[in-house]
């Protein structure tokens, strides 16, 4: 009994001494990079282009937008979206879904799917 008791111990010390292993996807930066799109089903199909994880371009309700404006999160796992008549916050559900919420003034809000395009 003293033995296990020992070796309990032991097994506890060495565990707490070990340094802390992060799981691949933890050590990776989130990548926005690619083209994101969805909605097209509920008639105001969004695309959103991202090089690198720099917003290049928001296709929205027919036409591509001017002058967006987007901010990251730390992390990379959310981004803040605004142009002239409204805004958006894009949230990462995984490595290829996301869901967006779209606000924009005098209409109610829009929320949808995207996924990234391979």
């Amino acid at each position: 009994m003293r033995f296990f008791a020992a070796g309990l111990f032991c097994l506890a010390l060495t565990a707490g001494l070990a340094p802390p292993v992060p799981s691949a996807y933890a050590q990776q930066p989130l990548s926005w990079n690619g083209e994101w799109a969805g909605n097209w089903q509920g008639g105001d199909g969004a695309q959103l282009i991202f090089a690198g994880n720099e917003l290049i371009g928001v296709y929205w309700r027919g036409d591509y937008l001017s002058q967006t404006h987007a901010v990251l999160s730390r992390g990379g796992a959310t981004v803040a979206i605004d142009w002239a008549t409204g805004g958006a916050v894009l949230t990462r559900d995984g490595p290829t879904n996301a869901h967006i919420v779209v606000h924009e003034s005098g209409r109610p809000d829009a929320s949808f799917v995207v996924t990234k395009d391979h």
